[in-house]
């Protein structure tokens, strides 16, 4: 049986990857708005589990202006030499992630 606290981590991850689903949901119907209310809502569980965030939240939320990305509607992704960049499309904000190799 899990302990108390191993329940309430793994609901409130749950409750944020929901979250970012829906917010992305509302992103494709043009609901900016509240895209960034579900978001902020997602961070917010996070704060008060005291957890990390996850990559998919990381990667996938526009640090600048909180809205989820989502390619070709809210952000670009390009690919130059060894890194991902991906910019935002509402506010311009500008990311670069390394580009890893698998070998």
């Amino acid at each position: 049986m899990k302990s108390p606290r191993r329940l309430v981590v793994d609901i409130g991850l749950q409750r944020v990857r929901l979250l970012y689903s829906y917010a992305v949901e509302a992103v494709r119907k043009g609901d900016y708005n509240h895209a960034r209310y579900l978001i902020s809502v997602a961070l917010s569980i996070l704060r008060r589990l005291r957890l990390r965030k996850p990559l998919l939240i990381r990667r996938g939320i526009c640090k600048n202006c909180l809205i989820p990305l989502v390619p070709g509607l809210t952000s670009t992704v390009r690919i130059r030499r060894n890194r991902v960049i991906v910019t935002c499309r509402l506010c311009g904000y500008i990311r670069r992630y390394p580009l890893t190799s698998t070998r």
